[in-house]
């Protein structure tokens, strides 16, 4: 509820918040407050009883959480630094959260709003069409599941062993919140591939795949985000490369077939390929705008060598379907990839998702500045150590390492690893990429205001 007069604005907070939520945040000694109303920015005078009293300060252009965020995949100028919590799945859930948003099947949009943050919501969306005399099946015995694919070539199989580990307790519960369900772990016992005469049955799985979007689906989630941030569609297929080292054959099998039969495997890897970009037509041709897809190779798995010949093509290509269609393309790189940087930066891909820096991988945010500006914007990962037992002290030293790292770089985000940390980091993190004296933007007061609008509600 909002009215007006020539001496101030009355706004009514707490009202529906999903149809129009107020944003909140300290911004130096004062609070602004951010309506949907395009370009009108209004200043805090007073606040009683959930009421706040402003007065509209002038008419200027302010983007929204959204546009801030395009913009940096757009190798255009932020307005402020994005700092978003990664929830892709149950594992990647804060430590502990009121009991309501633990339900099954998760919100995730809903958990990402109530951490706070830019927010990237992802969902999956792209499904499988059935093709004739190709299914799948899975047995699961304790902590074991077989999964065997079925094509009119033979079958597959493959043998992963499950863990689950208890969520930490790494502060105290606020009244009405719990602790997430276990973390699941797996690890394979046996892959699908055990031989050269295996890669034929599975360039018959790949052949037969085809794919569809489910564009109803998309368009709800994009209108539950709204302009407070972007809805990414997850689950692209990897390069080859990834999808036989991690899924299909493992690192071991792979090299000792790469070595007896490469032809056979190389013919594979075109055939998977040709697979993975009917799944980006696809979800190219679909309402999404940015697409997401998941390459978890680094150099302590393979060579630089072998992503160059086995992995780049694939991935330019699955970027050119994306940008064919006016889509942007995310790749996740974490780990180690410094020695990757430079086929990272000449995919074509608009950022690269959870880039990690020492300790956790091996690309310092300078290194990643010097090669990837003006090619690809880089989502930095924040440690997840840091976001687990740091101290608000470390917390406050990192951020402004990263800031001061950071410059002027109009080519980045933060991106918060949620894997059971600590919900009062997280949100520390979130607050202090916030503070004037940490943001590149705040080199005068007007700089300083434009934070406010980065999408964190006052607690």
């Amino acid at each position: 509820m909002i009215s007006s007069s020539m001496h101030g604005t009355q706004l009514a907070c707490g009202t529906d918040r999903s149809r129009n939520p107020p944003l909140l945040v300290k911004c130096r000694q004062e609070v602004y407050l951010r309506s949907r109303a395009p370009g009108r920015r209004l200043r805090e005078c007073d606040v009683e009883n959930s009421r706040i009293t402003c007065s509209a300060d002038e008419e200027q252009h302010m983007m929204t959480p959204k546009e801030n965020l395009m913009a940096i995949l757009s190798g255009q100028k932020p307005e402020w630094v994005p700092v978003s919590v990664h929830i892709a799945n149950a594992n990647n859930l804060p430590g502990h959260l009121p009991r309501e948003l633990l339900n099954d099947p998760l919100d995730r949009l809903e958990i990402s709003r109530f951490v706070g943050g830019d927010i990237l919501h992802e969902i999956n969306a792209v499904r499988t069409k059935p093709s004739a005399g190709m299914r799948t099946k899975s047995e699961t015995c304790g902590d074991m599941r077989a999964a065997t694919l079925v094509t009119p070539e033979g079958s597959l199989t493959e043998e992963v062993m499950y863990a689950r580990v208890p969520t930490p307790v790494v502060e105290p519960l606020p009244e009405g919140h719990v602790l997430p369900w276990p973390i699941v772990n797996s690890v394979h016992t046996s892959f699908f591939i055990k031989g050269i005469p295996d890669y034929q049955i599975l360039k018959s799985y790949h052949q037969s795949l085809t794919y569809e979007a489910d564009h109803d689906l998309i368009v709800r989630e994009q209108n539950r985000v709204g302009d407070r941030g972007i809805c990414i569609l997850g689950g692209g297929p990897s390069s080859p490369l990834y999808s036989l080292v991690a899924r299909y054959a493992g690192i071991e099998q792979l090299s000792l077939d790469m070595f007896d039969n490469p032809d056979e495997v190389e013919s594979a890897m075109e055939v998977m390929t040709e697979a993975a970009c009917r799944w980006y037509r696809a979800a190219a041709s679909s309402p999404c705008d940015v697409i997401r897809c998941t390459e978890d190779l680094d150099t302590k798995l393979v060579s630089p060598d072998w992503f160059h010949r086995y992995a780049k093509p694939a991935l330019t290509e699955y970027a050119r379907i994306c940008h064919e269609k006016g889509k942007k393309f995310v790749v996740h790189m974490c780990g180690h990839v410094r020695g990757l940087l430079p086929d990272i930066a000449s995919i074509g891909a608009d950022a690269v998702h959870c880039l990690t820096s020492p300790p956790t991988g091996d690309t310092t945010i300078r290194e990643a500045r010097r090669v990837l500006s003006g090619h690809t914007a880089a989502m930095l990962r924040m440690d997840a150590h840091l976001m687990l037992n740091g101290s608000a002290e470390e917390i406050d030293r990192v951020v402004a390492e990263m800031c001061n790292e950071l410059g002027n770089w109009a080519g980045a985000l933060i991106i918060i690893p949620c894997g059971r940390a600590s919900l009062a980091n997280i949100r520390r993190v979130i607050s202090q990429f916030r503070e004037p004296g940490n943001s590149r933007q705040c080199n005068a007061e007007q700089d300083a205001c434009r934070l406010s609008h980065a999408g964190v509600q006052k607690a």
